[in-house]
């Protein structure tokens, strides 16, 4: 037999020299209220679990974000030291690895990382505790990130500063390099090779200080580098006509045994410039260009520019 819960009771406080208090009250309002009472601590401590998960998602969410984007960060700052190092190379300039000089503004790498902890700092390490080995602390992402952002403007700073002009003037340098045949187009060929040879106009031998081409007479005659014209016309010494061009960084080219010289002297003419046509002027057993490459005042094979 299930017992029956009253629909209403009545409470009576009897009190020595007072009137009875009487309180009437239904059990299940009672029952209900003390429920919802019971309840309010479960809900609330369902609401901060709530929120302080929500919150982790965030956080990790947020985290992920920036952990790849330093990592992009990075990749693009690895290709940019490696390119760097590539022109560095280029240039001709120190290791790359040598600290920028003072003045230019340029950081060392350490300097962009986080710095030692002062001792007993929470959640990191000591300086002392880091030298004794052991695991490193992880990074934070948006500490990483900072971290890879300020490397960018140090870099660009030392591409633009250092590099740029010191890459500039090499290739000025490589420029004003002889390169190249100073005669174009089909049947040319080598007829005297640079270095010592048998006297072609008597016995014994002579230092032969270029290289003579054969082609057809009057053959266009090209300058092998930019420069300026400091010899043009008839010379006293065998060339016969002869151009002389002054390069830069130490280097000259002669062309001689001309039949006729296309140039004035004092000239600034480019590459391919037209300098003359092939002759057989001055000391000279037949129609060739005598072709020379002068490095500080010193003849060098020309076979060496040619390519």
């Amino acid at each position: 037999m299930n017992p029956r819960i009253p629909k209403r009771y009545t409470l009576m406080i009897a009190c020595t020299g007072r009137s009875p208090i009487t309180l009437s009250f239904r059990p299940a309002l009672v029952l209900t209220a003390l429920a919802v009472v019971a309840a309010i601590p479960t809900i609330g401590l369902g609401k901060v679990f709530y929120n302080y998960t929500q919150r982790n998602i965030s956080l990790t969410e947020e985290n992920s974000a920036l952990a790849e984007q330093a990592k992009e960060i990075l990749e693009q700052v690895e290709v940019l030291e490696a390119q760097i190092g590539d022109l560095q190379q280029r240039a001709g300039m120190e290791d790359a690895a040598d600290p920028p000089e003072q003045g230019q503004g340029d950081r060392p790498r350490s300097l962009l990382l986080p710095q030692s902890p002062r001792p007993g700092e929470p959640g990191l390490q000591s300086e002392a505790n880091s030298f004794r080995g052991g695991l490193s602390p992880a990074v934070p992402p948006e500490l990483m990130l900072q971290a890879a952002q300020a490397q960018i403007p140090s870099l660009l700073q030392q591409l633009q500063q250092r590099v740029q002009p010191a890459l500039e003037k090499t290739l000025v340098r490589e420029e004003a390099r002889p390169h190249g045949m100073p005669l174009k187009g089909q049947g040319v060929a080598i007829s005297s090779e640079f270095g010592l040879r048998r006297n072609p106009f008597g016995g014994g031998y002579e230092l032969h200080q270029g290289l003579d081409f054969t082609a057809a007479y009057g053959t266009p005659i090209y300058a092998t580098a930019p420069g300026r014209v400091v010899t043009a016309g008839w010379s006293q010494g065998g060339y016969g006509y002869h151009v002389i061009v002054d390069h830069g960084y130490g280097y000259r080219t002669l062309y001689a045994h001309m039949t006729k010289v296309e140039v004035t002297e004092g000239t600034k003419i480019e590459r391919d410039r037209l300098v003359g046509y092939l002759g057989s002027t001055g000391r000279s057993s037949g129609p060739h260009l005598h072709y020379g490459v002068y490095y500080n005042g010193q003849p060098i094979d020309p076979k060496d520019h040619l390519d």
